[in-house]
């Protein structure tokens, strides 16, 4: 029941080497529902494992949890028409704005059958990418591409955690590269390059006739600096837009949230900073939590934003009962025939 939500933003690129910015959702079949803090609470309490083993006994049962994979899309020659910059990933998409387009769907039937070698050594990597899905200028999507290839290198051990089981690819794949820490493979010959003759292979990678892949030929024009666009600054309308999504419940939830936490703070300065930078988002949030805090009423205003993004709600998802489970408290002179019924 848990949305998954890449921040960065990625490129499809098509036969005719069109391109349009895209981002990737998951969409659970189930809906978007999350715990309140006193079931987490009582929950976590009793069984710290309490999600996990949720996911696996659905799958041992049978009640197999769905995904659908979504994309929202952008032509290029439209990046700049919306009020938020569309390659920072500290903003969203509303989805009012650019619809999910629904591509496909992922089933999960089958747990792990040895969870170190199948699930902690997968070696997850945003570069690892198909023909037709190409990168953005994405500023952390950049330095991710080089990270993740420098955490699998100490994390797994060393350069060939490709080779790991998991991470193997299934289709056939050639190369010369070889050795290094942890290798898998028995190279034969003698060569670790291309072209070669002694063994007479020239393994290099496919041209883009055969489908090998080929990054998008983007057009750069003007200066390229080491800065941020303008709407890189606005740290508040999206948060403002947040806020004007929840249901009431769910802006109770966030008063209370906020209060518990920044009641942890001794410092009162620092409690009341706090309360000024809320006050950029809503006036009655912040005044909510300054009244728990004992603090003054923030002096900052909020942002100029009426919309909203009624997909951000969980009141909004779909609501089945499906792998939902249900407790009967028994007392004594209970009906017997009643609680197996």
């Amino acid at each position: 029941m848990m949305e998954g939500f890449g921040v960065h933003t990625f490129r499809f690129v098509n036969e005719q080497g069109k391109a349009r910015f895209i981002k990737f959702h998951w969409k659970p079949v189930l809906g978007v529902h999350s715990l309140i803090w006193d079931e987490a609470q009582k929950l976590a309490g009793k069984d710290p494992d309490f999600h996990r083993r949720d996911l696996f006994d659905a799958i041992e049962m049978g009640n197999y949890p769905e995904y659908e994979l979504g994309v929202q899309m952008i032509d290029e020659e439209d990046e700049f028409k919306f009020d938020f910059d569309v390659l920072d990933p500290t903003k969203i998409w509303p989805e009012e704005e650019v619809p999910v387009k629904i591509i496909g769907k992922m089933t999960l039937n089958q747990n792990v059958t040895n969870y170190f070698a199948e699930t902690e050594q997968v070696a997850f990597h945003p570069g690892h990418v198909v023909p037709g899905i190409d990168f953005s200028n994405d500023p952390l999507l950049q330095g991710r591409l080089f990270s993740y290839t420098d955490t699998q290198l100490s994390r797994l051990g060393g350069p060939n955690f490709h080779e790991i089981p998991i991470n193997r690819p299934v289709c056939p794949f050639h190369n010369n590269q070889r050795d290094g820490m942890h290798r898998m493979t028995i190279d034969r010959g003698q060569v670790a390059y291309h072209k070669n003759s002694m063994q007479n292979n020239d393994p290099k990678p496919s041209p883009a006739s055969a489908g090998g892949y080929v990054h998008h030929q983007e057009k750069v024009e003007g200066r390229k600096v080491q800065a941020r666009s303008d709407s890189f600054k606005d740290h508040y309308s999206q948060a403002t837009l947040f806020w004007n999504s929840m249901s009431d419940v769910e802006k109770q939830h966030m008063i209370e949230a906020f209060s518990f936490e920044l009641g942890k703070v001794k410092s009162k300065d620092v409690q009341q900073q706090v309360v000024e930078m809320l006050g950029n988002i809503d006036t009655f949030l912040a005044e909510q939590v300054a009244e728990s805090l004992g603090a003054k009423n923030p002096t900052s205003k909020p942002a100029d934003v009426t919309k909203s993004s009624p997909a951000l709600s969980q009141m909004n998802t779909s609501k089945l009962p499906n792998t939902r489970k249900v407790a009967i408290l028994a007392d004594h002179g209970f009906n017997g025939a009643e609680v197996p019924a």
